[in-house]
């Protein structure tokens, strides 16, 4: 197996999915992995903000933990 330029790769992608609509193009990468997702229609993530003095963090809110540090301007 040859390995591909990826400028190759994507002449091979678009001819393989020309004349296909959205659906049929989210079909065809949905069969072939599972973590295909339609990005313009993501699910709503809630956040659960938890204030730990200076930084709040968002805690089990069925997503990655993540942080931030307040700011005052």
């Amino acid at each position: 197996m040859n390995p591909q330029s990826y400028a190759e790769r994507q002449a091979e992608v678009k001819s393989e999915q020309e004349g296909l609509s959205k659906d049929e193009v989210l079909d065809q990468m949905q069969s072939k992995s599972e973590y295909a997702i339609d990005l313009d229609n993501l699910p709503k993530t809630d956040h659960n903000w938890i204030e730990r003095g200076i930084k709040v963090s968002c805690e089990g809110a069925r997503h990655p933990h993540h942080s931030h540090f307040l700011v005052k301007r």
